[in-house]
């Protein structure tokens, strides 16, 4: 099964965006429509470590786990165990790079391993999910970058 490939490109330093992705997630992550609550998510949070976690939580404080982070390198790269829903023996993988380029940087993200969570069918939810992730992504970058 082919893995899900996406490109964007924010006029940030890959510090910057690296940052805002990661820790500034909860700012302009689509939780309405991606999250295990939906609009009743209350939160995303990360911690900004090589074991750290992913995590949903919900008004009432519910934790729901999305991801276990399997490389932290800010600026650079992250990589997720991503398990939103399912138990964690069940992980996909999702691979974040960020590379300075003349605008800013370009986020690349690849999301494989779907054989382990429900193969063809589930990733083609997420070929077009991170589409819309990606835009949020995006258009949350400041205005002043």
């Amino acid at each position: 099964m082919s893995p899900i490939a996406k490109r964007v490109t924010v006029p940030l330093p890959p510090d910057d965006a690296f940052s805002l992705f990661m820790e500034g997630i909860d700012r302009w992550w689509p939780k309405e429509s991606h999250s295990l609550s939906g609009s009743r998510a209350a939160r995303v949070e990360v911690e900004p470590r090589q074991g750290g976690t992913v995590t949903e939580v919900a008004p009432d404080g519910t934790r729901a786990p999305w991801a276990t982070v399997t490389r932290w390198e800010p600026g650079r790269r992250v990589t997720l165990d991503w398990h939103v829903g399912r138990d964690r023996d069940e992980a996909s993988r999702v691979d974040v790079t960020f590379t300075a380029d003349a605008i800013g940087t370009v986020v690349d993200l690849r999301h494989d391993r779907f054989e382990r969570m429900g193969g063809a069918e589930t990733a083609a939810r997420y070929r077009t999910g991170w589409d819309t992730v990606l835009g949020r992504f995006v258009a949350g970058v400041p205005v002043t970058a």
